[in-house]
This record gives structure tokens, sequence and C-alpha cells, in this order.
């Protein structure tokens, strides 16, 4: 029996250890490989967030009042230059700031005035007292369409509270009323013996006439004729009081009882100067206040890195408080520093509100220079 052999290579441990190694290794590499690109694409990108912007200000407004302003139809020309208004206030302050980020931002501005102004009159009201509170904020969100290094554009949308508080306090002139009363009640006993006088007509001549100053026009602050009704008030007041002494005064010069006549002459002047004089020693007030809702556009124009031009523009009220207010301003700007601005411009506000309800009027313009300093942060 016969055993073949073939031939035969004995494979050596170490040698399989090895291959398996290299393979191994190969393996690993590749799956490192593909896990660190893996890892690459899976990274997200970095992203940018916009900063905060705050922006604070101090506008200066040099304002002239000008305009008509009146209570149940009595209305007064109003026109009131910066300088008279400067000399008789208590307090004013203003401020304007805005938060920014991005294209979206918010602004809120603020103006308070307190004055008050005395000033003496000719005729039955020896002095008249004024006193004025204004107060007016808006709120607005902006967003800003338009934005490069030449400049940027800003839609407006919002709204503007306003709110009016005046004063008046008359000062009866004694000597002024007592002669005028003489006189009327000696003008009345005449011209019950004349035929065609008019009682009206004399007590507008010696009364209502003299009462002009209660109609308000060119105060010296902008407050409106919180006592215009009056004179008329008085006017009837007067008259009914002469035509109730009449019978008496008539028959007593008829008869030419000249000591009862005079005697009833002094107590007719009598009852009338104490009437006057209780009408013309009196303080009246009004307030009121309103919303309007605003749209606007505002904008800035870089003219180079230090000087640029800004301009505002808005139109409110729409018969939901104002029938219509509107503004309107420019100004040339600095930049001084990167956070601090200087602008020199003028402004112009128009304001036509209408209160049936107590049969207010207010169509009043202010306009003036403005300057203003402002810090971002």
């Amino acid at each position: 029996m016969f055993l073949v052999f073939g031939a035969f290579q004995p494979v050596r441990g170490d040698d399989v250890s090895e291959a398996d190694s290299r393979s191994q290794s190969r393996t690993s590499q590749e799956s490192a490989g593909k896990q660190t690109e893996a890892k690459v694409i899976e990274q997200p990108s970095a992203k940018t967030t916009e900063p905060w912007i705050i922006t604070v200000g101090a506008p200066g407004w040099l304002a002239n009042v000008s305009g008509i302003t009146g209570f149940h139809g009595v209305n007064a020309n109003i026109s009131v230059d910066v300088a008279q208004i400067l000399r008789h206030i208590n307090v004013i302050y203003s401020f304007e700031g805005e938060v920014r980020r991005g294209r979206y931002g918010a602004l809120l501005n603020l103006f308070y005035v307190n004055a008050q102004a005395g000033h003496a009159t000719p005729g039955l009201v020896s002095k008249l007292d004024l006193g004025l509170q204004e107060f007016a904020g808006g709120f607005f969100a902006s967003y800003r369409v338009i934005e490069g290094p030449r400049g940027w554009l800003d839609l407006l949308a919002g709204f503007r509270y306003t709110y009016l508080g005046e004063q008046l306090g008359l000062q009866a002139n004694n000597m002024a009323i007592d002669a005028a009363s003489t006189q009327l009640v000696d003008d009345f006993a005449k011209q019950l013996v004349t035929p065609g006088s008019q009682l009206r007509t004399i007590v507008d001549q010696h009364i209502t006439d003299k009462l002009t100053a209660l109609g308000g026009h060119n105060p010296t602050i902008p407050v409106g004729p919180l006592a215009g009704a009056l004179p008329g008030q008085i006017r009837n007041l007067a008259q009914t009081l002469l035509a109730s002494a009449q019978p008496e005064l008539l028959q007593a010069i008829q008869t030419g009882v000249q000591a009862r006549a005079n005697q009833l002459k002094a107590q007719i002047s009598g009852q009338i100067a104490n009437r006057l004089t209780n009408q013309l020693n009196r303080s009246f007030s009004f307030y009121d206040d309103w919303f309007d809702p605003v749209i606007g556009l505002r904008g800035r124009f870089n003219l180079n890195k230090a000087f640029y031009l800004t301009a505002e523009s808005d139109v409110g009220g729409f018969g939901i408080g104002s029938d219509v207010a509107v503004q309107v301003q420019a100004a040339l700007g600095c930049q001084i520093t990167r956070y601090i601005r200087a602008e020199a411009g003028y402004r112009y506000y128009y304001d036509d509100f209408r209160d049936e309800s107590n049969g207010f009027l207010y169509q009043l313009s202010f306009h003036g220079a403005q300057i203003n300093v402002g810090l971002t942060f």
C-alpha cells in the first residue's frame, strides 16, 4: 500500500496575526476617515446675532405758537413767540429714546411744559392770571425698509397722547365797576323818557364793551378764552336787573320826586356793581386729553463721514382723536464721535382737535428751531 503526499506548506501563527492586523488597520483607517468626514459635514455653521442699539436724546424745541382756540363758538387768535413763553415757564422737559435690533425698532418721545403768567388789563377787569400745563407723548414701532452706507429709511406706526390743562383767574377793577354801574343807571334813567333808546345798547356801551380782555386774544401764554362767554352772561344779568327796576324808577321820574328817583338809582347801581364784582372775581379751568393714531416716515442721508441730513414726517388723528395732526422736521447733523451726535434744524407741528361735548376748538401750530444732542449705546 502506498501513501502519496502532495506539496504542502504549513502556515505559521504569527503570519496569520500580521495579516489580520493589517486588515484591521485598513478597516480602522477607513472607518476613522468616514467618521471624520461625517463630523465635518454635520457641524453647523456659526450664526451672527444682531446687536441691540439704544439711543437717547434731549431735543430743545424753540417753538412759537399761533392759531385759533376757544369754547362754544367764542374763539380767540393766539400768537405767542418763544421768548414770551420762555419768560413764563415754571417747568419744561423733553426726552426721546429708541431701541433697535436689526430692521425693527421702538421709539418713545415725551414733552411737558408748565407755565404761568399774569398781566394787567384795561376795563372792568384789572388783571388776568393764566396757567398752562401741556403733555405730549408718542410711542412708535419702526421698520427699516432701506439701509446702506449712504443712509436709511424707516416706516413708523404708533400713537400720540396729548393732555391739556388751562386756568384763568380774574381780578375785578372795583373803581371802574362802580363808575360804570353809576353811569349805566344814569343813562338808563334818561332813556326811560327818551323815545327810541335801546336798553342793550347802553349796557354794551358801559359794561360789555369794557370786558374785551375776556375775549382772550393774543394772550401772554397760549391759553384759550376760558371766560369768553362771561360778557354775554353779564349783559343779560344787567339787562334783567334794569328791566325789573324800570316801573318803579319810571314812576318816580314821572311824578317829579327827585329824591326818590336818586335813591332808586343808587340802589340799582349798587346791585349791578355787586353782581359785576362777584362775576369778575372768579377762576376758570379746563382739562382735556386725546389719543391720535399716527403713521410716518423718517430717514437719514450721510453727506460724508461726519455730517448728515435727517428728516421725519408723520400724520395722525384721522378723526379718532384730532381731525388731523401733522408733524414735519428736518435737521443737519454731525456725528461727533461714534456714540455722540448733534443736530440743528426746524420743526413744525399742527393739531386740529375738536371736542363737541364741551364745545372746545384747538387749531394751533407750533413751529421753530430745534437742537438735539443724542447718545448711542
